[in-house]
């Protein structure tokens, strides 16, 4: 079958054009010189039946209605039904090209949306890969949760830092590692959310971290899903504790540095008037 629709490519249209003109040409002589019985006028219809995947409506008539005169002109038939046969002749022919017509442009229409469709699928194919790549590779913890907290999606920075040598995350409950993420879906489904927030995380073998989160929510046919990014914060804060009692320390010894030097010139000035009375 694809064979068949092959012939009516484009890129045949010329080749396809001469070849119904030289079968109209020999069905007439034929028709002409060697019948004196029957007429040969049906085979007309393959001729139309080839012209209608390449030319407009009003030429698919005109050749019709040449191709009907013609089977009337070389007929043998009674004359007295030469009108009836016309009529019914061109009929068939107009009806059979315009028929071959529709078919043909029903199909390449077809053809196109589904090429169309194709390219649009590809597209959406390559920018999936892409983001999934540039999720998998991204040294940040990326999750997706679904209506009932369960872990849809986790890179491989997530399950370092949420799993670390154990069982895959996707499919797991994320109130197990990130309760407020739960809470968020559960207590605002309808509402939308693009923020960020800092939560107690808890990774599998039990130990507490401070987890940084962003995160945003968005509606699909399954319900609202959540996509966060998350950090661990845990080493930040103890930098950030280490640094204020770096900066209590220095401000300590400054301190003390300024009473030691005011206490000095006191005890000069108490000694100085000493001195006279002893040299007396």
């Amino acid at each position: 079958m694809k064979d068949l629709w092959s012939i009516y490519a484009p890129g045949n249209r010329t080749r396809m054009l001469l070849l119904a003109g030289f079968l109209i040409a020999a069905i007439a002589i034929v028709d002409w010189v060697a019948t004196h019985y029957i007429s040969l006028g049906f085979l007309y219809l393959f001729p139309i039946i080839v012209l209608g995947g390449f030319l407009s409506r009003p030429q698919i008539v005109g050749v019709a209605l040449v191709c009907a005169v013609l089977q009337e002109v070389f007929s043998n038939l009674p004359e007295n039904e030469a009108v009836v046969r016309l009529v019914l002749s061109s009929t068939s022919f107009v009806g059979t090209g315009l028929f071959i017509s529709e078919m043909i442009r029903n199909r390449r229409i077809v053809l196109r949306h589904l090429g169309e469709l194709e390219n649009q699928v590809k597209l959406r194919q390559d920018a999936e890969e892409q983001l999934r790549s540039l999720i998998e590779s991204s040294p940040a913890a990326i999750v997706t949760i679904d209506s009932d907290g369960k872990i849809l999606l986790a890179n491989e920075a997530a399950q370092q830092l949420l799993a670390p040598g154990h069982t895959s995350l996707p499919g797991q409950a994320v109130s197990s590692y990130l309760p407020a993420l739960e809470t968020v879906l559960r207590n605002h489904p309808s509402r939308a959310f693009r923020t960020t927030l800092q939560c107690t995380g808890r990774r599998t073998d039990g130990e507490i971290f401070l987890a940084g989160v962003w995160f945003s929510t968005y509606n699909t046919l399954s319900g609202p899903r959540l996509a966060g990014i998350i950090v661990d914060l845990s080493e930040d804060l103890r930098n950030r504790e280490d640094l204020s009692l770096d900066h209590l320390l220095k401000n300590t010894r400054i301190l003390m540095s300024a009473v030691a030097h005011d206490s000095q010139p006191q005890r000069s000035r108490v000694g100085s008037p000493q001195e006279p009375f002893a040299h007396r």
